[in-house]
């Protein structure tokens, strides 16, 4: 059997208008960026990077690990790249300066020059992880420099100012932009608690390679996060999404209202009553026993999920992107059914816990289209 994976042409999106954007003048913003990301995501972001176009397919960026973030560092050679297109990145920075060890005299001279030019103040965030650095130390440092060079700092100043110290390296950067920005995530306007982070599912929505002719169905939809994020890179797409809860499919649909080819119903993801062959995506966030289940049920939930996933999915075209913490019971049951198998695997870091994102096919198709 040969696998082989998804052609990359998903409907380019562009961000939406009234997107509130930090602006800086004489600023380079040619790069070089610093991109922060949930753990576990950094390679998945720089992959998306390429598919939007803000960096070049075959330059590779310089991968960091931040407490509780992957973090990349990129020189880009464009100018003003579509860097608010991306969905999976938390935060997009310009990086000012940096380097190793030390930071240099001209360095501090420089960067202060480009901060006065903003006429504001700025609150000074710095995070450190290894021993070279101590954040309190640069943090004092760094504070002492730039004031004694007419650089306004205030605790309380909205526009932040942060310095990453990663080993021996450091990166003093402005913030351009936050998930927040990208393209459809203000028309969210009801969540839930435990709802999944919006760069997560952005994650599983773009490992799942959407093309126009998909029907992607998330069978436990909850308030429609899965299905937005699907939409916004493919908006030509049919979305249908069910849940148990009526509660949380009327959120959905209020998340979900700017999307005209969009079908949510009140439902069992064991039993959606949908028609045989008529889906080609599945996303889902599978239950996992924190409010569904538990975990001596699990496998059984699954193999009820993935045997429905198997009646509905259109013979030879069909593709299953599923999140889940219990990833156990998840290999127990494709060990059990034996014809599928799991392609890609990506293991994420979601509130603290550990999870794996899995792209399944049937076993029999020699190639996944999407």
């Amino acid at each position: 059997m040969t696998v082989t994976s998804f052609p990359a042409n998903m409907h380019r999106t562009r961000p939406i208008s009234g997107q509130t954007k930090t602006e800086y003048r004489e600023i380079d913003k040619s790069g070089p960026w610093v991109l922060r990301c949930a753990p576990g995501l950094g390679r998945l972001l720089a992959n998306e990077m390429a598919f939007f176009g803000a960096a070049s397919r075959n330059e590779s960026p310089l991968f960091l690990r931040q407490r509780g973030h992957d973090l990349l560092f990129i020189q880009n050679s464009k100018r003003n790249p579509p860097l608010s297109s991306l969905r999976i990145a938390e935060e997009v920075h310009y990086c000012l300066t940096y380097g190793r060890f030390k930071v240099s005299k001209s360095q501090i001279e420089r960067l202060a020059a480009t901060l006065r030019a903003q006429e504001r103040p700025f609150r000074l965030i710095v995070t450190a992880e290894g021993s070279h650095f101590s954040r309190q130390d640069m943090k004092r440092w760094l504070g002492r420099e730039l004031t004694g060079l007419r650089v306004k700092l205030d605790e309380d100043a909205p526009t932040a100012l942060y310095t990453f110290c990663i080993d021996q390296a450091y990166y003093i950067c402005l913030l351009h932009s936050s998930s927040a920005d990208a393209s459809f995530r203000r028309e969210r306007s009801a969540e839930r608690v435990g709802s999944l982070p919006p760069t997560i599912a952005a994650a599983v929505a773009f490992l799942g390679k959407p093309v126009s002719s998909d029907v992607a169905l998330d069978p436990v939809c909850g308030t429609g996060t899965l299905l937005s994020e699907a939409y916004a890179y493919c908006p030509a797409m049919k979305l249908i999404g069910i849940d148990s809860d009526p509660v949380a499919l009327r959120a959905a649909r209020r998340n979900l209202s700017h999307a005209p080819d969009c079908n949510l119903l009140v439902g069992d993801a064991t039993d959606t009553k949908l028609a045989s062959g008529s889906i080609t995506l599945f996303l889902a966030n599978l239950p996992f026993g924190k409010r569904f289940g538990n975990r001596e049920t699990n496998p059984q939930l699954y193999r009820g999920v993935i045997a429905e996933m198997r009646r509905l999915g259109m013979p030879g075209k069909w593709r299953a992107v599923l999140l889940t913490s219990d990833t156990a019971a998840l290999e127990k049951v494709m060990s059990d059914e034996g014809d599928l198998t799991t392609i890609k695997r990506t293991k994420v870091t979601i509130r603290g816990e550990p999870a794996v994102i899995s792209v399944i096919c049937h076993s029999r198709q020699t190639t996944v289209v999407g």
